[in-house]
């Protein structure tokens, strides 16, 4: 038997449903542990009685409690209460293999070069009942062939097949030299491994199973994407830092092209030089609060561009590590020097702010200097277009139009740029600052009055960008904008920000929306608008009906206004149609439920160029789309998906009163055959449409990536000023 001492380690924390199979498979070990400490985590159900009853007369048994600081403080404070040479962690919800104990005291004291061992992992569902399939299953068995063949480090930081703390022991000096587990809330047991990669050898026993890991819905890292993707590239970011994949002075070809297999595809290159320059210059414990912090998480989940993300956090790093990254300082990249001021009526939230902030992120890289103007006061994302060093100003309430000339007065500004706001159009044309207003949508939604105004602002503009040929049209036809004054430049897509969520994506389950596995689903994101053709697909579903049943749409999106909504389910509900077109309500992030839907549909009455539509290009899902906005321009010759004719015929045919009585009167439309066809021609074809769907995802990298985009805007700013 081994003479090394061995602590058990239980961090808890509102596990009374499972922590007393843990404990018992403690007890019942082959070889029975040296010392058990439990660390309550402020559990809020009876853990602690449970506990305290299980280990009650067992020698060298303790169980402490604290407030809630998290699992890694837990860990820490059990595995500093021990005396033990080696630790074993059991979490509350995992159960250990009877001989796991005596297994791994042995291989310690044979090879005395370990730092840390972890085995296979058996995976329970909440009944204890082994899960034999599904996406965990299938993770866990692609990650364990990678690791075979690049070696068990690369493998690391491919994955953390690891999995679990759960799954490791480890020698209390290894512990000692990490400085303990880091304030990770989700990533601490990858941090872990990967630093004792650095501090002897880590071994997989890659034939014996050393852990049941139980997975249920109270899992924590099923919470917030945004915060793992943060904490998994600046886990990453560390391990690179401390070479934990022990790459040496002599290129090894090999080696080098397993690291570049295991990073490559997790939309984390971003992230990771963010972080690296960062990690650099700072102590691991400081550098892993810092990112962590809301500020931080908040900021680098909307950086995109590699070298850009760098510098802007070596330029932070280099004063000091603080708890936010509001300091930062850019530097400007190209040979312009253009200052640009950006109008927006609000700076908050929403979408379009969003592609505002991305805009101007991006224009810095191309030598134009951004200020943005909000109208009104700004909030969230005023904040992250700080850090990133894009200057925000907002307007006070009263004198705007004053104060609005002030600051124009104060500034050098070279042109002007306007997204749906027009406060400062007098304040430029008396400056003598061009003016480019974009142009976001068929702006048929305009009555009278607003088309006289659109009409009259056209004297203050000197340039349009608009976002389709469809938008283009409807802006020289009805709205009588000259064309020459238009340059159409589509919406484009931030591939590195869906690349992230898509590595991060599991698919929704079918069941929570009760869609059955055979359904053929149709997703629509659009908001809650009936503009965007609502009872145009409860027409089709009826006439689809009268055929099968197994066509359904999930309809997801932001309700526009209350009262129209709630009728459109009274109606749906009325006539049958409720449980084929489902409502329910917005998703902050689609990407599962586009990995879980088999298309899209977006058979709007208007569009400009619908972000949506590009999402479903990258997710490579074949579309079915109203002839408006953008369609004509992406589906080619039914290329990737299908164009269902709109209600109107030619877009400048079209204008507020026929878009509200389509939209909000009427209950049949001509062109619901179609549209019914097109859907049903889509479920009787599946594998066809799915390889169409594919090549979609092409396009977005071939023709709208963002950053080309936005270089088309830095051309149209260009020409107006050498005129």
């Amino acid at each position: 038997m081994p003479d090394s001492r061995v602590a058990v380690v239980v961090p808890l924390y509102n596990h009374a449903r499972y922590i007393g199979a843990a404990l018992d498979s403690v007890l019942k070990q082959t070889r029975l542990p040296d010392e058990i400490v439990v660390v309550d985590d402020g559990s809020s159900d009876d853990s602690v009685d449970i506990c305290r009853r299980r280990l009650d007369g067992v020698e060298g048994a303790r169980v402490l409690t604290q407030p809630n600081a998290g699992a890694h403080n837990a860990l820490n404070r059990a595995i500093g209460a021990t005396t033990a040479d080696l630790i074993a962690v059991l979490n509350s919800d995992d159960v250990f293999a009877l001989d796991k104990l005596e297994r791994c005291a042995e291989l310690f004291a044979q090879q005395p070069d370990l730092s840390l061992i972890f085995g296979r992992l058996t995976i329970i569902d909440e009944n204890d009942a082994a899960v034999t399939a599904g996406s965990t299953v299938e993770w866990l068995a692609r990650s364990i062939a990678f690791a075979r063949q690049a070696g068990t480090e690369i493998g690391l930081i491919s994955e953390n097949f690891a999995t679990t703390t759960s799954n490791m022991v480890f020698r209390k000096a290894t512990w000692v030299a990490n400085g303990g587990f880091m304030p990770l809330r989700y990533c601490h047991d990858l941090e872990f491994v990967l630093s004792a990669l650095g501090r002897g050898a880590v071994l997989f026993d890659v034939d014996r199973v050393h852990t049941k890991y139980r997975v249920h819905p109270t899992n924590t890292i099923k919470q917030r994407i945004d915060s793992v993707r943060v904490e998994i590239a600046g886990v990453l970011a560390n391990a690179l830092f401390e070479n934990a994949v022990g790459l040496s002075g002599e290129f090894d070809s090999g080696r080098v092209l397993g690291l570049f297999q295991a990073l490559s595809g997790k939309g984390l290159s971003d992230l990771i030089c963010t972080l690296l320059p960062m990690r650099s210059v700072s102590a691991k414990t400081a550098f892993f609060d810092t990112i962590t912090s809301s500020p931080a998480i908040d900021t680098l989940r909307h950086l995109t561009a590699p070298d850009r993300a760098a510098r802007l956090l070596r330029c932070r790093a280099s004063t000091h590590v603080t708890k936010s990254l509001a300091s930062a300082n850019l530097q400007v990249r190209g040979n312009l020097d253009i200052q640009a001021l950006i109008e927006v009526s609000a700076f908050d939230k929403g979408g379009l702010e969003k592609v505002v902030l991305d805009s101007a992120i991006l224009l810095k890289e191309f030598g134009v200097r951004p200020l943005v103007v909000s109208c009104r006061p700004a909030g969230h994302l005023a904040g992250v277009a700080e850090a990133a060093d894009v200057e925000v100003v907002s307007l006070p309430e009263t004198n705007a139009l004053e104060a609005y000339r002030s600051l124009v007065a104060s500034r050098r500004i070279d042109i002007a740029m306007s997204h749906f706001s027009r406060l400062g159009y007098p304040v430029f044309r008396e400056r003598g600052i061009p003016n480019v207003t974009f142009i976001h949508n068929v702006y048929a939604m305009l009555d009278t009055a607003g088309v006289a105004a659109f009409k009259a602002d056209d004297a203050y503009v000197d340039r349009y960008i608009s976002v389709s040929g469809k938008a283009t049209e409807y802006a020289a036809g009805p709205l009588g904008i000259d064309p020459s004054k238009i340059a159409t430049i589509p919406n484009g897509l931030i591939v590195e920000e869906h690349l992230q969520r898509e590595a991060a994506a599991v698919p929704a389950e079918r069941a929570q929306f009760g869609l059955g596995a055979d359904d053929y689903v149709f997703l629509n994101v659009a908001s809650y608008n009936l503009h965007k053709g609502h009872y145009l697909m409860a027409d089709a579903m009826s006439l689809i009906l009268n055929l099968r049943s197994d066509i359904k749409i999930l309809c997801v999106g932001n309700v526009i206004y209350p009262p129209h909504i709630e009728e459109l389910r009274r109606y749906l509900s009325g006539t049958g149609l409720s449980r084929h077109i489902l409502m329910p309500g917005y998703f902050d992030d689609v990407t599962p439920l586009h990995r879980m839907a088999d298309a899209f549909l977006l058979p709007s009455f208007l569009e400009g160029w619908s972000i949506a539509m590009n999402e479903a290009m990258f997710n490579g899902k074949p579309m079915i789309l109203s002839d408006t906005g953008g369609a004509r321009d992406v589906i080619e010759k039914n290329d990737i998906g299908l164009i269902v004719a709109n209600e109107y015929g030619d877009v400048t045919n079209l204008n507020s009163a026929r878009l509200d009585e389509l939209a909000y009167s009427r209950r049949k439309y001509e062109t619901a055959p179609r549209l019914a066809r097109a859907m049903i021609d889509f479920a009787d074809n599946r594998q066809r449409w799915a390889d169409a769907g594919r090549r979609g995802r092409d396009k977005i990298f071939e023709k709208y990536r963002f950053e080309n985009i936005v270089s088309q805007y830095v051309d149209v700013l260009k020409d107006i000023l050498q005129r």
